[in-house]
């Protein structure tokens, strides 16, 4: 069960990957961090978006959805380096999730950066993560090809809100489950 909404700390889910429509996984991130902040968590995305017109439109659209971007790198660069990450969740010390959208050469330092601060960790990849640089809770899945209906980026956010409001990643994994699984009938 997720605790009442005055229940919370004043903490975020941080949402690290591709803010752009790039493949592997076009706009996923994107849909995520949207899908979490329309659920009333505070989030903040961590990426990387050009300093020309096409930054400043996905930026303003971030911020219309009520995603956070202290700590978007504004550079030509095609990806977030290490280094990058590391300051920008220095500069975002109240996480209470971490959900790292592709992006697998990230995923020892979000991983790292999870367990120091005790933080839930949840990891979508098109690429196996390497297993022994992740904490043993850690939730990876595996994104979906395509996601139209904005279903798995649902699955997502609700699982990052409760992992975020104190959740065990176990507990929140089965309660996302419950609560957005429609049970199926038998085939006869």
């Amino acid at each position: 069960m997720v605790p009442p909404e005055s229940a919370r700390l004043d903490r975020v889910i941080v949402l690290i990957g591709d803010l752009l429509e790039r493949p592997p996984l076009p706009g996923l991130a994107v849909a995520i961090a949207e899908r979490i902040a329309q659920r009333g968590a505070t989030v903040q995305a961590v990426g990387v978006l050009s300093g020309d017109a096409e930054g400043d439109v996905r930026m303003l659209a971030l911020a219309a959805a009520g995603v956070g971007h202290a700590a978007v790198l504004r550079s030509p660069a095609a990806a977030l380096e290490p280094a990058d990450l590391e300051l920008a969740l220095r500069y975002l010390p109240d996480a209470g999730a971490l959900v790292l959208v592709g992006a697998p050469g990230l995923a020892a330092i979000t991983a790292a950066a999870a367990s120091f601060g005790g933080v839930p960790l949840v990891i979508i990849t098109d690429a196996e993560p390497a297993a022994d640089a992740l904490p043993d809770d850690a939730l990876v899945l595996g994104a979906p090809v395509d996601d139209p209906d904005g279903a798995f980026a649902g699955l997502v956010a609700e699982l990052a809100v409760r992992l975020e409001a104190g959740a065990t990643p176990a507990s929140a994994w089965a309660d996302t489950l419950r609560t957005l699984v429609i049970e199926g009938r038998r085939a006869r």
